[in-house]
């Protein structure tokens, strides 16, 4: 029986970096084997492709690797932790939480992981229920030709600091 191959998304040089903490590792699950992380790396890896609908392969995208050491360290924690709890304010619970939360949006179609692909902002259009009641006057800025540039501007019917700084200027 041949074993099929497992696409791994991180690899178990970077789990175990997450998992190190700023103890070596000691008392942390980056003490678990090279087999066992690899496990952690395996569950992991399945999940984001279960949860975003695709397998990745090199480069894997930089949102899926993170994603995944996330998932990851929280099942070689409890690999690590065997049957004792683990507390609900503990670091890798709180990124295995937010991990399942965006793969919970990308889900369900409100975020893409694909940052470089069009996306769903390519087929954005702005929904404007302000009545047309403002003009380009209202907003106290204007437009100069010369650079095509925006720029603070004074209603008509004020002085325009502008052109007196112009004027003051050339008199001077």
């Amino acid at each position: 029986m041949t074993t099929p191959t497992v696409t791994l998304y991180a690899s178990i040089s970077d789990l175990r970096l997450v998992l190190d903490s700023t103890d070596a590792g000691v008392g942390t699950a980056a003490q678990l084997s090279d087999e066992q992380l690899n496990l952690a790396l395996q569950a992991a890896s399945d999940r984001v492709s279960v949860y975003t609908g695709d397998t990745y392969a090199d480069p894997v995208p930089g949102i899926v690797h993170d994603l995944t050491l996330d998932l990851a360290a929280w099942w070689a924690t409890t690999y690590y932790l065997k049957q004792k709890e683990m507390s609900p304010t503990s670091p890798v619970q709180l990124r295995y939480t937010e991990a399942v939360k965006v793969l919970t949006q990308v889900r369900q179609g409100l975020l893409t992981i694909d940052v470089a692909g069009a996306g769903p902002a390519a087929s954005a259009r702005v929904i404007n229920r302000i009545p047309n009641i403002f003009t380009g006057e209202d907003s106290n800025t204007d437009v100069d030709p010369a650079t095509n540039t925006i720029y603070a501007s004074t209603p008509s019917d004020m002085m325009n600091r502008r052109l007196l700084g112009t004027v003051w200027l050339e008199n001077w």
